[in-house]
């Protein structure tokens, strides 16, 4: 049931009726949790099956560690084990599947379709962070653990973040599931610009660039010069996807009272690697520097290794971490190492997050040089294999043919002209608020959505080439 979806806005009108019309906390959060499996389960029934049986194992290990602190480590290797093993057997199995159904086949044993092939359930990879994290927490003392089961549940399942994040700290979310909430205008005021633009960038922006880009990729070998279109056109799409998917989270949210944590802060503006972590996806970004990248550095300086080693190997095994999470395939992984790179070599040269150069002509390079590694990071990401993407640079020419370079023009073009409406959204001085400037874009903004939703004419990038 996607954002965008009709049958998702219908669900939302029942569960916003509903949760206003109920005055009391209780009731308010049970409903909620309720909207949130069917939510999850609507995709599949057995996807909610595991999310319950996860979050009962969870509380009852937090209830644990409370109870019986001597124990606590044992309650902490336990929940990490249970939740980094069902994460990495379904995001993982598919990556060994031929190598186990070979092995079954050699002992004789017929593999049925559930071994063949295993699904991912939609959102894993978010609620599991989202439970270690308050596992973590609370194993080092500075969260106690909540006795309400509901609320937990509630906050691992809260369905604006389950499928696509962010991925919101118990400190910030639980203590808000625990509040009586009463409905206010400022609710609707926050929302709609948050709703209205998350639209725009899923349906009128990223779905538009995505034909391109998905047309591009699907060649078997792409010139250089198409490959560069192409990424240039994805770099702009999983911005507008990704982005446009946490404002709708963030809009349904509010609407229902919470506010939720930001989680993009125009990173194509960033002039570091750190820096752009530090602006994308930030909700897994701090994730990953509080849970992984702080605790790897504490434990080097405890062996007191030599300084360039000690702060090369922290952003190296986080970024690695970050590669497997987000996938199973190998480009994936150099993705990861990729970045943790690039973060420990400008770290080596003196250069960290809040670095700004001196001047204006430093700043353009500093960025410039900054977004192609951005570009080039997307490549590697987006392609269908690190071999495809290596064949084309050993054998593809960078000049294409005539076919491919109209393709090329038409990426290039659509890339810059789907982004202005970013760039000035983005100029806009969100503090001016009821500003006649901003009332127009957003009128603009809803009318192209309702030109896109209506039309057809998208269909003219469908060439044959």
């Amino acid at each position: 049931m996607a954002f965008t979806s009709y049958n998702f806005l219908l669900f939302f009108f029942i569960v916003f009726a509903l949760y206003w019309t109920v005055r009391e906390r209780r009731w308010q959060n049970l409903l909620l949790l309720a909207a949130s499996y069917y939510f999850y389960g609507s995709l599949q029934v057995w996807y909610a099956v595991l999310l319950g049986a996860s979050t009962l194992a969870d509380f009852a290990l937090a209830r644990g560690m409370a109870s019986r602190p001597e124990r606590r480590r044992s309650f902490l290797w336990l929940s990490l084990f249970l939740n980094l093993g069902v994460l990495a057997f379904f995001k993982y199995y598919n990556f060994f599947a031929d190598d186990v159904i070979a092995f079954l086949a050699a002992l004789g044993v017929e593999p049925g379709l559930f071994l063949t092939s295993i699904l991912l359930p939609a959102g894993l990879s978010f609620f599991t962070l989202k439970k270690l994290g308050y596992m973590l927490d609370v194993s080092r003392g500075t969260l106690q653990p909540t006795h309400s089961l509901v609320d937990f549940a509630l906050y691992v399942s809260f369905f604006p973040q389950i499928v696509a994040g962010p991925i919101d700290r118990p400190q910030n979310l639980l203590p808000q599931f625990e509040a009586a909430r009463r409905w206010k205008t400022e609710y609707l005021t926050q929302a709609f610009p948050l709703i209205l633009m998350g639209f725009f960038k899923k349906l009128v922006v990223a779905n538009s660039v995505q034909i391109l880009v998905d047309r591009v990729f699907g060649f078997a070998q792409p010139s250089g010069l198409l490959l560069l279109s192409g990424a240039l056109g994805y770099t702009l799409q999983i911005l507008a996807d990704f982005s446009a998917y946490t404002d709708l989270s963030r809009g349904v949210a509010f609407l229902l009272g919470f506010n939720t944590v930001e989680n993009f802060r125009q990173p194509y503006l960033s002039l570091t690697p750190t820096d752009f972590w530090n602006r994308w996806h930030i909700s897994l970004s701090t994730w990953l520097r509080d849970y992984v990248f702080f605790p790897i550095r504490r434990a080097l300086l405890r062996f007191k290794l030599n300084e360039k080693l000690a702060m090369s190997i922290p952003p190296l095994a986080t970024m690695f971490v970050s590669g497997l999470w987000h996938g199973a395939g190998l480009n994936f992984v150099v993705w990861g190492l990729y970045y943790g790179a690039l973060i420990a070599a400008y770290q080596l040269i003196g250069i960290r997050g809040d670095w700004k150069p001196a001047s204006k002509t430093a700043t353009f390079f500093a960025w410039l040089l900054m977004f192609a590694f951005i570009v080039f990071g997307w490549m590697m990401f987006r392609a269908p294999s690190l071999d495809w993407l290596i064949n084309i640079f050993i054998h593809s020419p960078f000049i294409p043919s005539r076919s491919e370079f109209v393709l090329a023009l038409i990426t290039f073009t659509a890339a810059l002209a789907y982004s202005i409406p970013l760039l000035v959204n983005h100029l806009i001085d969100r503090r001016a608020g009821g500003t006649w400037l901003q009332a127009a874009f957003y009128a603009i903004a809803a009318a192209l959505i309702v030109v896109y939703v209506n039309s057809t004419s998208s269909d003219f990038i469908y060439f044959q080439f």
